[in-house]
């Protein structure tokens, strides 16, 4: 009773922690500029019924939020911060369960005590941006996912759940994207048919059914049957062609935060807009045919989600020398942690760690190698590496108090 009371505390703590951050600091109405404003524009069409092919570019499902924050409380700016500092709590929690459940109190309070300090986490929530509820989302797939393999006799109802989970995260941000597939194929992997008709059917159902829902909505409201937002066309051409500063036919400019760290800022103006995704999609592949070598430095997208560039919007805060030195410090906790849990476990892995922890990582790592990079798609995924360095770092304490002196 007493761990579960310290728990509880300290994530009594977090919540006070945020809440003071967007209360008395930066309120998400600080930030109007760039994807923030892009959003708050998307929120105003969809609460004026004012519907276009432009509004599902991105993920519909953070404005969605905005507008249903609006209806409901009047105004969005600080509610959202609220929400925001109690879904980060939320994402705390999970993470400590499924950590406690994995590996032993340990590795779940050590990770617990670093994500409620993780000024990524805080400073997420004074952004109206889509990162704190996609880390919740992320955070709770990985709650359910660890339900799945413990709880044989509600794995149909939690594959259900955790479909829903997976759905609700693709419509906030899409860059968990392969988590799906390579979630399905490992479990069929390990368990192969055991596990079909309470684990892939009903995910595969579920998900399927909702993509076509998305389809249905966007063709309603625009004439277009889309099961994703639109974003993946540019965002492949961003990661394979030469010029990084592109322009559609609106004159509409899109630049990512890497390459603009990059000082990568060579134009290419486009006779379409940025919502033809199709059109995209076949100019990187165009890119790729005439210079396959970007096929081999697509992977130094995997290293620049750690280092080498800073986390916008971050970098236009007053305190982004402060920041910056704590994603130094963070990184070097992080990297080294995640390379000795690897080395010491390599081959040793229980399906549940593979599936349900390391998974979800390759598939990070496989979307920033076919599209593009950026610290803020980490950061939400923080919820799977933070315990999994925690992990490395303890298991090598161990490993060094068991060497007997000679």
């Amino acid at each position: 009773m007493l761990k579960y009371r310290s728990i509880f505390l300290l994530l009594l703590f977090a919540l006070i922690l945020r809440c003071c951050y967007v209360l008395f600091l930066y309120d998400p109405s600080d930030f109007k500029w760039s994807d923030m404003a892009n959003y708050i524009r998307m929120a105003t069409d969809i609460h004026n019924n004012s519907w276009n092919e432009g509004l599902f570019f991105q993920p519909i499902g953070f404005p969605i939020v905005l507008v249903f924050i609006e209806r409901v409380f009047g105004s969005w700016s600080t509610p959202l911060g609220i929400l925001q500092a109690v879904a980060s709590t939320f994402t705390l929690f999970f993470m400590w369960k499924a950590s406690f459940e994995t590996w032993g109190e340990r590795v779940a309070k050590y990770s617990l005590i670093i994500g409620i300090f993780h000024v990524s986490w805080i400073i997420l929530n004074g952004f109206a941006l889509a990162e704190t509820f996609f880390a919740f989302l992320l955070s709770l797939l990985l709650f359910l996912g660890q339900r799945i393999f413990q709880n044989s006799a509600q794995k149909f109802s939690t594959s259900v759940l955790w479909a829903m989970a997976f759905l609700a995260a693709f419509w906030m941000k899409g860059s968990h994207v392969f988590m799906g597939p390579l979630f399905l194929m490992s479990i069929l992997f390990y368990f192969r048919k055991k596990s079909f008709l309470k684990t892939i059917l009903p995910i595969s159902l579920v998900v399927g059914i909702g993509l076509f829902a998305h389809g249905m909505f966007t063709y309603q409201k625009t004439g277009k049957f889309l099961i994703s937002s639109s974003a993946g066309g540019l965002n492949f051409v961003e990661g394979k062609c030469s010029d990084k500063r592109n322009i559609d036919s609106r004159g509409i400019h899109w630049l990512s935060p890497l390459y603009n760290h990059l000082q990568m800022t060579s134009e290419k103006k486009w006779d379409v807009p940025f919502t033809d995704s199709a059109y995209f999609m076949k100019a990187g592949l165009e890119c790729i045919e005439k210079n396959p070598a970007v096929l081999l430095t697509s992977l130094e997208g995997i290293p620049y989600l750690f280092f080498g560039n800073y986390m916008f919007p971050g970098t236009d805060m007053a305190e982004r020398s402060l920041i910056r030195y704590y994603e130094l410090l963070f990184t070097l906790f992080m990297v080294p942690g995640l390379l000795i849990y690897l080395v010491l476990n390599w081959g040793k892995m229980s399906a549940e760690e593979i599936i349900v922890w390391c998974v979800p990582v390759i598939a990070l790592f496989t979307c920033v190698y076919i599209f593009k990079s950026e610290i803020r798609f980490r950061v939400p995924f923080d919820v799977f590496f933070i315990p999994l360095s925690v992990r490395g770092w303890l298991q090598l304490k161990n490993s060094q108090e068991h060497i007997q002196p000679l």
